[in-house]
């Protein structure tokens, strides 16, 4: 989305109008991944599972072989362990309850039958499949965090410097990560949503387009580009081929209808890359299919020529 006005006048200045403006933008969802600390949690909790899995090995050792009580039973029957009061000793059942609970920080607990996304493991494994926040969207929000509407410099923490800011682009934390990014488009359609968009609408169209009934924004959604650049390459994919059968036709020269043909391939491998965000297996298969169609037609023509004579 391009340039906006502010709907959010309204609310206090800081962080309950930077969330509310994510909430606005979700793909402002720009957060620290902090993998040194979730890789260190882990860590700590490997090491206590271990120290408790050696503490518990030992106990159970001690138990099974002392004859007070029913001590003996403790590795046999939980309901021995779980009584084990009675004979006025519960190291073991305390280091059992205690490694079920580091377990469950540090495992999901699959008994319990839900996503344990609070788990270490399992929060630090999908963190780190989080991806890159997008340029454009952490510039936008290093501009806005120093606009009027919010201060400027609302945040005075030592958080503050996360994002990096107008003048320091790059100062940003480098474990940053997006909840929510731009959908990956083509080359044409990413430039056109980054650089051509906003100026055009700051000096021509702003006037013109009113605010959004939803959040108040001004602004021309990411979905307008799309389609607008869905028809320039639906446009040049109807025409590259015409253009070259027409070319083909008035050139005569059979090494030159060859360089032709080598011309008019790289430019549909080209626009495949940039205009469609063609696999390379689809380039080669286009291109070769591309290059046929040229081929037959000289020979056709070639042909016609001949017979004409």
């Amino acid at each position: 989305m391009a340039a906006s006005a502010d709907p959010l006048a309204n609310i206090t200045t800081g962080y309950p109008k930077l969330a509310a403006r994510i909430e606005i933008q979700p793909q402002l969802s720009i957060y620290r991944r902090f993998g040194a600390l979730n890789a260190q949690n882990i860590l700590y909790l490997q090491a206590q599972l271990i120290d408790l899995e050696t503490k518990l090995r030992t106990q159970q050792s001690r138990d099974d072989t002392n004859p007070q009580g029913k001590k003996a039973l403790y590795a046999k029957t939980w309901y021995r362990l779980e009584n084990s009061a009675s004979d006025g000793d519960t190291k073991q059942l305390d280091l059992v309850l205690k490694t079920r609970q580091v377990l469950s920080e540090f495992n999901p607990t699959w008994f319990l039958i839900r996503i344990a996304t609070d788990h270490a493991i399992i929060q630090q494994s999908m963190i780190l499949k989080l991806p890159d926040p997008n340029a454009t969207d952490l510039h936008y929000l290093q501009n806005y965090l120093e606009t009027d509407s919010m201060g400027p410099l609302a945040l005075l923490g030592r958080d503050a410097s996360t994002w990096g800011s107008m003048l320091e682009r790059d100062a940003h934390a480098p474990d940053l990560v997006a909840l929510k990014v731009r959908a990956e488009k083509d080359a044409l359609s990413t430039w056109a949503a980054k650089k051509v968009v906003g100026r055009l609408f700051t000096c021509c169209f702003k006037r013109f387009v009113k605010p959004s009934p939803g959040h108040g924004l001004v602004g021309v959604e990411d979905t307008l580009v799309y389609r607008a650049t869905y028809g320039f390459t639906s446009l040049v994919a109807s025409m590259v081929p015409i253009a070259s059968i027409v070319v083909l036709y008035y050139v005569d020269s059979m090494p030159a209808r060859l360089a032709t043909i080598a011309v008019f391939n790289l430019f549909i491998s080209i626009c495949l890359m940039g205009l469609a965000k063609a696999k390379r297996a689809e380039i080669f298969a286009i291109s070769a299919a591309f290059a046929a169609v040229q081929v037959v037609f000289i020979g056709t023509d070639k042909s016609s020529s001949n017979s004409a004579r």
